[in-house]
């Protein structure tokens, strides 16, 4: 017996590998389409770890694991959703913990990095502890999206979009979809 697919807003975590830019463009739009609601922390967590899960799903590492391990910054402000951990669209499940950033070695033991707001100077420091290693960082409210981050989230007006540092993903030796990659150089409307 066939079922139909879930609508994205319904907060599941499985997406067609076929139908990611519609997953994520329904990400940005059913935040957006719940009106003044769309305000609460928890509807922009939901957004983000909807956005998080499927830019993780077209991402290819060097060594692949059957288990992703999301470390996630604890001054992250929406990632209260991402914490739970869950299922990508390729069947493979992510494993999510908090890591304090101060703490020499935090990202030990990450695949990827999700990271709240920063100070250039904590960033650069997250950078350098990176370099060289296949670890995806996606960075919240980073607007320059210059330094060490790959995908930047920005989460404003209901909506949850992201930039792509292209330098910072080739360094990386992780591979990421194509279609991703341009999804994410594309420019908003203006405001």
């Amino acid at each position: 017996m066939a079922t139909a697919p879930a609508s994205p807003c319904t907060g599941r975590r499985r997406f067609s590998p076929s139908r990611f830019l519609l997953a994520l463009l329904a990400a940005s739009l059913c935040v957006q389409s719940q009106g003044t609601a769309a305000d609460t922390a928890p509807q922009r967590s939901e957004a983000v770890a909807r956005v998080v899960f499927s830019l993780l799903g077209y991402a290819r590492w060097p060594s692949e694991r059957d288990v992703l391990r999301l470390c996630i910054d604890g001054s992250a402000r929406y990632a209260a959703k991402l914490s739970e951990g869950g299922i990508l669209a390729t069947g493979r499940s992510v494993q999510a913990r908090r890591i304090e950033l101060l703490d020499a070695g935090m990202t030990t033991g990450c695949d990827s990095v999700y990271l709240g707001v920063m100070t250039d100077v904590r960033r650069k420091k997250v950078a350098t502890e990176l370099s060289g290693r296949p670890v995806l960082v996606i960075t919240e409210e980073d607007f320059e999206c210059e330094v060490g981050s790959m995908f930047c989230l920005n989460v404003a007006d209901g909506r949850v979009t992201f930039r792509v540092n292209l330098d910072s993903v080739a360094r990386s030796g992780i591979h990421i979809h194509p279609g991703v990659l341009q999804l994410g150089r594309r420019r908003g409307p203006p405001s």
